[in-house]
């Protein structure tokens, strides 16, 4: 019986060529280098960023990248300034990913929000170019200062500057009167109402210098069942579906900060 060493010795020596013909037509494998997008400008105890697995705390004026997974502990917040001069500020014990954006004014800049609370102010990027996604529901901007706290299930989003839609699929509700809330969850989104003193806010969940202040509270919003006053909007901005050339500015949470 013929051996059969030859013809194994033959396989593998074709599986070496091989694989060095295709690892040259690939070209070898390079690290592409994490996109500075902006900067923490206050970091209060605990607050963590991930990116591409690797894992760190975050320090004032600590960088932040494209796609990182942002984290806050117990009795933690901080406040992130974009290239666009957007600002974030995330309270305690939440988590939240700079996706799917690069912060310098495109469209397409997004946030996905899967705990806790924020407070955002867009940037200088063009209206209706930001959006916030959250295991419940996606809040669409418009030049806006906007509050969400996300709670057993389900999304409070409070309007502070601007306007926002509030959707479920292609179910949307408006916000247009400073300090309305659209409370969406289980499938449905809430008519915009006035806030009251049960619906949970940013300020009652985030304390301390990175939480800023302003916004809206319960006595801010007036009596409930009657409409608002129009959120302060940016100029040339239509609530019926007109653009400007530029979104709001700090709005209620306080303007400053490097951004980079």
């Amino acid at each position: 019986m013929p051996s059969v060493k030859p013809l194994l010795d033959h396989i593998r020596s074709f599986q070496a060529v091989f694989g060095i013909l295709a690892t040259l037509a690939c070209g070898p494998l390079v690290a592409q280098p994490a996109q500075i997008i902006g900067a923490a400008e206050i970091v209060e105890n605990r607050v963590s960023g991930e990116v591409a697995g690797i894992r760190r705390q975050l320090a004032p004026e600590a960088e932040i990248y494209r796609s990182e997974l942002i984290r806050t502990e117990a009795a933690s917040s901080t406040r992130l300034r974009f290239s666009d001069r957007s600002d974030l500020r995330l309270g305690p014990s939440a988590q939240i990913r700079l996706d799917s954006a690069i912060y310098t004014g495109q469209a397409g800049t997004a946030v996905t929000l899967t705990r806790g609370a924020l407070r955002f102010v867009s940037g200088n990027g063009p209206v209706g170019t930001y959006q916030i996604r959250t295991p419940v529901a996606t809040i669409g901007l418009r030049g806006t200062t906007v509050d969400i706290v996300l709670r057993q299930g389900r999304a409070f989003v409070t309007l502070v500057e601007g306007a926002a839609q509030v959707c479920i699929g292609n179910r949307c509700s408006q916000l247009t009167n400073r300090c309305d809330y659209v409370e969406a969850g289980g499938g449905q989104v809430r008519p915009a109402q006035r806030l009251t003193p049960n619906i949970p806010t940013f300020n009652t969940a985030c304390r301390g210098a990175a939480c800023g202040s302003g916004g809206c509270t319960a006595s801010a919003a007036g009596t409930p069942g009657t409409p608002g006053p129009a959120a302060p909007s940016p100029g040339g901005y239509d609530p019926a579906g007109g653009s400007a050339s530029g979104s709001g500015g700090a709005g209620a949470s306080g303007g400053g900060g490097k951004g980079r």
